[in-house]
C-alpha cells in the first residue's frame, strides 16, 4: 500500500519523484477500497485458495467456517470497520453459520475463473447452437431441393393430366357428335323400317290379289273348258243323229 509520508521525506523532494508516487497511490487507492457494501447484496470470494470466517472483526476471534473456496457466492449482512479501520464484512455462506471476512477478501463480481468458465461454457454453447443452425439449415436445403422436385413433378403432372383434359373434352365433343348421328341414323333407320314394313304390306296385298287373280283366271279356263266340251259333246251327239236319220 502506498505510504504518504514517503512524499515528504527529504531524500524524495524531486518533483518527478513524487508526480509518480501521487499517481501510484491514485490508481492503488480504489483497488485497496471496496465499495460501499448493502445488507443483502452478493459478493465473491476472491481469487485465492480459501478465506477463513471468523466470530468477529479480527483475527483474534474464533474462526466458523475454515475457509470458503475462491469464487463461492455470499450474501452480505453488514458492513463495519474495526479498531484499527480495517474494513470488515458479516456474510452469510451458502452453507453454515454466519461470520465476518475483511473485504479484500471480496468481489463485486466472479472471480476470473469463474468468468473465464462461464465464457468457454456459452462459447461451447453457442457453438454447438451454431452446429445445430447449420445441421438444420443443411436439412432445410435438403427438404427445399426434395420439395423442388416435388413441385417440378407435380407441375409435370398437371401438365399431363391438362393435355389429358383436352383430350377428354374434344372426345366427349366427339361422342356427342357420334350420340346425335346415332340419333339421327336411328331415325332414318325407323322411317325406313316403316317404309319396308308399308311395302312389304303392299307386296303382301299384291300376291293375295295376284293369286286372286289367278284363281280367277284358272276357274274362267275351267268353266270355258266345261261350256266347250258341253258344247262339243252336243254338236257330236247331233252328227251322229242326223247320220242316223
Amino acid at each position: 500500500m502506498c505510504k504518504f509520508s514517503e512524499l515528504f521525506s527529504p531524500s524524495g523532494t524531486a518533483v518527478k519523484t513524487t508526480t509518480m508516487t501521487l499517481l501510484a497511490c491514485v490508481l492503488w487507492l480504489p483497488l485497496m477500497t471496496p465499495a460501499h457494501a448493502q445488507e443483502g447484496e452478493a459478493r465473491y470470494i476472491s481469487d485465492v485458495l480459501h478465506v477463513p470466517l471468523r466470530s468477529g472483526m479480527g483475527n483474534q476471534f474464533r474462526i466458523v467456517h475454515r475457509g470458503l473456496r475462491s469464487g463461492t457466492q455470499v450474501e452480505v449482512i453488514r458492513e463495519e470497520e474495526d479498531a484499527d479501520g480495517n474494513a470488515w464484512t458479516l456474510i452469510r455462506p451458502p452453507r453454515g453459520e454466519e461470520g465476518w471476512v475483511q473485504n479484500q477478501y471480496l468481489l463485486n463480481q466472479p472471480t476470473a475463473a469463474q468468468q473465464l468458465e462461464a465464457a468457454q461454457t456459452r462459447a461451447q454453447r453457442l457453438t454447438n447452437e451454431m452446429r445445430a443452425l447449420e445441421r438444420t439449415i443443411t436439412e432445410l436445403r435438403g427438404e427445399n431441393s426434395t420439395l423442388e422436385q416435388t413441385l417440378a413433378a407435380l407441375r409435370s403432372e398437371h401438365q399431363g393430366l391438362q393435355a389429358e383434359f383436352e383430350e377428354l373434352r374434344n372426345v366427349s365433343s366427339d361422342a356427342l357428335n357420334l350420340h346425335q348421328q346415332h340419333q339421327d341414323l336411328n331415325e332414318a333407320y325407323q322411317m325406313l323400317q316403316t317404309r319396308a314394313d308399308v311395302i312389304q304390306a303392299e307386296n303382301e296385298q299384291l300376291r293375295n290379289d295376284r293369286r286372286y287373280y289367278e284363281w280367277m283366271f284358272g276357274g274362267g279356263i275351267l268353266f270355258t273348258g266345261v261350256i266347250l266340251s258341253l258344247i262339243l259333246q252336243a254338236i257330236g251327239k247331233r252328227r251322229r243323229k242326223s247320220e242316223w236319220g
